[in-house]
């Protein structure tokens, strides 16, 4: 299990590497690229603007949810990245809106703005995040519940 996490994520890395820093046609046609995420905003739809107040800091973490387990209600203060490595994870907004991603699904977690993650499967949902942030600062922040509507 050990290796196919580690391959999954050298995976993950090598394609957000090889789809925003180079086309393929700069690599050997030994070598192929399959892009997963190209994108200027977060999941909410808005601009991404990387934080400037510190020196940079890229944190890359493994996120794992059990079957019927939640994240609770919590934020992200500046742009992530995740890929879903197995399973399935229901990503909740305050304004009810759900967004669902499966193993091989790579997204930009929403920025700023509360979510809940959920994991609706009967098996672990498992997924590689990277926080593209600055020293000290941290890429998720607890928070309460929004209001009920």
């Amino acid at each position: 299990m050990r290796t196919s996490r580690a391959a999954g994520l050298l995976l993950f890395i090598w394609c957000v590497v090889s789809a925003g820093a180079a086309e393929p046609a700069a690599y050997s046609r030994a070598v192929s690229v399959t892009p997963l995420l190209r994108t200027q905003t977060d999941g909410a739809g808005k601009p991404l603007a990387y934080p400037v107040h510190a020196p940079a800091e890229i944190t890359g973490v493994l996120v794992e949810i059990a079957p019927g387990q939640q994240t609770n209600w919590h934020q992200h203060p500046v742009p992530c990245v995740a890929y879903m490595l197995e399973g399935e994870v229901q990503v909740e907004l305050p304004d009810g809106t759900v967004k669902t991603f499966r193993a091989g699904d790579a997204f930009a977690e929403v920025v700023q703005l509360l979510h809940n993650g959920r994991n609706p499967g009967p098996k672990p949902a498992k997924l590689v995040m990277f926080a593209l942030g600055t020293v000290g600062q941290p890429y998720a922040v607890k928070a309460e519940a929004p209001p009920a509507k």
